[in-house]
C-alpha cells in the first residue's frame, strides 16, 4: 500500500472508531461536567439530562430504585441520552452523604451513589435515633469534624468500609474542600439559576422540566426525545 493510501486508510480507521454503535459500555464512561457534576454515557449526546437531587430526599431514593436499570438499559446505554448528577442539598446530612459520594474519584461515584441512596431508610433512621447528648455536639468543631461526627451518628462511616474504603480515606473525603466547594456551587446554580426548589428535579439541556419528580414523570419525557 502507497503512502496516500496508507494515509486514508487510517482516517478510515479514525472514523469508525469515532462513530462506533453505542454498547454497554457506554453505561460504564463517568466524566466530570464543567459544573462538577458526575455524568454516565456518551459526552456528546444529543440530549443532557441533569437530575438534581439530595441525599436525605425519599423521592430521590425512590427514582433511584424506579430507575436504575431501565435508564441505565433504554437510553443511556444506546448513546443519545447521556445523565448527570447534581447536588441540591438540603441540609448537613445531606452534605455528608454527598462528600462520601465523591469518595474514589469519578469512576467510583454511582456505585457510592447507588449504595447510599439504597441504605438512605437504615442510616437515616440510625441518625435519628441518635441520643440527645450527641446531638448537642454536632454543632462543635470545624466543618469536616462536624461532618464526620455526622457520619458515624447516621453509620456512613460503617457503609463505606463495607464499600472497601479505610477510615484514612473516609475523613480525607470529608474534609476535602475542594469537592464541598463544587457541591455548594451546584446547589447554588439549582437555587439562584434554575429556580429549583424539589428534589429530585430535572433538566434537560440546562432547562427545567416542570412537574417531574419521578421515573413515572421523567420516562415519557424521554420515549419523545429523538435518536
Amino acid at each position: 500500500m502507497n503512502f496516500k493510501g496508507a494515509y486514508l486508510a487510517s482516517g478510515l480507521v479514525a472514523a469508525t472508531m469515532i462513530v462506533a454503535p453505542a454498547s454497554a459500555e457506554q453505561t460504564d464512561r463517568v466524566t466530570l461536567s464543567a459544573m462538577g457534576g458526575h455524568m454516565m454515557g456518551n459526552p456528546l449526546a444529543r440530549h443532557k439530562l441533569t437530575e438534581y437531587m439530595s441525599y436525605t430526599c425519599n423521592h430521590c431514593a425512590a427514582f433511584e430504585k424506579d430507575s436504575h436499570d431501565a435508564l441505565k438499559t433504554n437510553f443511556v446505554r444506546k448513546g443519545y441520552v447521556s445523565f448527570e448528577i447534581r447536588n441540591l442539598i438540603l441540609n448537613p446530612i445531606d452534605l455528608t452523604a454527598a462528600m462520601l459520594a465523591r469518595c474514589g474519584g469519578r469512576t467510583k461515584f454511582f456505585g457510592n451513589h447507588h449504595a447510599l441512596l439504597t441504605k438512605q431508610s437504615d442510616w437515616l433512621k440510625k441518625f435519628q435515633s441518635t441520643s440527645p447528648e450527641i446531638m448537642k455536639t454536632m454543632n462543635d468543631g470545624t466543618v469536616p469534624e462536624r461532618l464526620k461526627k455526622i457520619a458515624k451518628a447516621a453509620g456512613l462511616d460503617t457503609l463505606m468500609k463495607a464499600r472497601g474504603y479505610t477510615a484514612g480515606q473516609i475523613d480525607a473525603c470529608l474534609s476535602n474542600k475542594v469537592e464541598q466547594d463544587k457541591i455548594l456551587a451546584m446547589t447554588k446554580y439549582a437555587r439562584d439559576t434554575l429556580k429549583l426548589s424539589g428534589t429530585p428535579s430535572f433538566t434537560l439541556a440546562d432547562k427545567p422540566l416542570e412537574n417531574v419528580h419521578s421515573w413515572a414523570a421523567l420516562r415519557p419525557k424521554l420515549l419523545t426525545l429523538p435518536q
